[in-house]
């Protein structure tokens, strides 16, 4: 069932994305006054439609995107009314920066929708776990962790990684990620000093992705009035490290240890403001389970147009520089594979982010938008890149290549994307239970 779910999630996700990258070509090649005979939503038998000129505008059968067809067009080389040809519409006969352009509209599209489904949401207003825009100060520690051989203490904060200042949680955290099983200089904040450690990170078992064993600190949002954790002296903002002798690395670790001590006082390891102390509260159970009375922080992002606009940029300019610096270590092979999502995970994501609400699912449209967007403009045909390049290096050139060389071009693009599409398989597949533990 979870399965069909995924799949009723994935089909809207991945055909909204596929669509406005083939809107792009679409609206641009008619923009210049070239011949298009269909601009599909979907794949297989038409199902209904209507023309705009010479262009047959249809809905498909498979709902997984679409396609545009363009007469000339290097991969298409058979139009559909021979008497049209000759007539200055056709793909091939109109300037290079026109072809240019089309091919380079698809990946610009992706790029506006990520853009503008971000600008809506911040306009909106989300709730997002306050640790990830909170200082990078250490709230646990695993025992026998490269944090702890380390040194690393509860209360530190890390202020720089590999010499890169560290403004948050996200931050630290994604330096950290790309960084596995490698030498790493941490300084920390710790009493008003600032303190150099050197650490081997470790590895995560499935993706291969860095870690040292820190966490963050988890805050308390609300104190509700008339509780037990209020009549105790908790107050929001202060962050709970333990309950008992048991670490708090997530506000999830929290219900099942109070609910468990129902009218025993517990005692809570709270930080507040740079000190650490010990709070006793006794949990009262109201009819649905022993509570303290308190909530996680969030943090509601929410702006005006403009400042939209604004934080949706820098968010796509900062994540496409993310996305290159974790494919130049994917080459290098200092990552993992399995750190990449093809369609089995793509699938997989777009139902959690359906089960979690209208917000996430168009979330994980501008995230797949934008890693669609600059997938096309790698320099291998026959993605959009491959063609741009094609076109530059005969622009440079000062003349087309030949059948031959366009021929020969295309093949060994396309068996280095099969090679790719076969690595993203098997990073999906790694990580299925049913052949996970077979593949290494």
């Amino acid at each position: 069932m979870e399965a069909l779910n995924n799949l009723a999630a994935f089909i809207p996700v991945i055909g909204i994305v596929i669509f406005v990258h083939e809107f792009g070509h679409f609206i641009t090649a008619k923009a210049f006054g070239m011949r298009v005979f269909i601009f599909s939503f979907g794949f297989g038998k038409r199902l209904l439609g209507f023309k705009w000129g010479d262009t047959d505008c249809r809905l498909s059968l498979i709902p997984l995107g679409g396609y545009v067809k363009l007469e000339g067009e290097a991969d298409d080389n058979l139009s559909e009314d021979v008497s049209l040809r000759g007539d200055g519409k056709d793909f091939t006969a109109r300037p290079r920066w026109q072809r240019f352009v089309v091919y380079l509209a698809g990946p610009f599209m992706n790029a506006v929708l990520t853009v503008s489904v971000l600008t809506a949401l911040y306009m909106i207003g989300f709730q997002v776990d306050g640790s990830v825009y909170d200082r990078p100060i250490v709230g646990a520690v695993d025992a026998d962790s490269p944090a702890a051989r380390a040194g690393l203490l509860v209360g530190d904060e890390i202020v720089a990684i590999d010499g890169a200042r560290q403004k948050t949680w996200e931050d630290a955290q994604y330096n950290v990620l790309i960084r596995p099983n490698a030498r790493v200089e941490v300084r920390v904040l710790r009493d008003g000093k600032e303190e150099a450690l050197v650490l081997q990170s470790g590895s995560t078992a499935a993706e291969k992705v860095g870690t040292i064993g820190v966490y963050p600190l988890v805050r308390v949002g609300d104190v509700l009035a008339g509780r037990p954790a209020a009549a105790a002296g908790l107050k929001t903002d202060d962050a709970i490290l333990k309950i008992g002798d048991q670490p708090i690395r997530s506000f999830g670790d929290i219900p099942p240890l109070v609910g468990s001590s129902a009218d025993k006082p517990i005692t809570l390891q709270i930080w507040r403001d740079g000190k650490i102390f010990d709070m006793s509260v006794t949990p009262k159970d109201d009819g649905s389970g022993a509570r303290i009375g308190v909530g996680p922080k969030l943090v509601v992002k929410r702006f005006g147009f403009t400042s939209a606009v604004k934080e949706s940029v820098a968010w796509s300019v900062n994540m496409t520089k993310q996305t290159f610096q974790i494919l130049g270590r994917l080459v290098t092979a200092q990552i993992s594979p399995k750190t990449m999502m093809g369609p089995l995970g793509i699938a997989k994501a777009s139902g959690d982010a359906a089960r979690a609400g209208i917000g996430s699912m168009f979330y994980l449209v501008a995230v797949i938008s934008l890693q669609i967007g600059i997938m096309n403009l790698f320099p291998l045909p026959p993605l959009d890149g491959g063609h741009l390049a094609i076109l530059a290096g005969e622009g440079l050139l000062r003349r087309d290549f030949t059948f031959e060389v366009k021929a020969w071009i295309m093949n060994a693009g396309a068996m280095v994307l099969f090679l790719l599409i076969g690595l993203v398989l098997y990073s999906d597949l790694s990580k299925t239970s049913l052949l996970g533990r077979f593949l290494p």
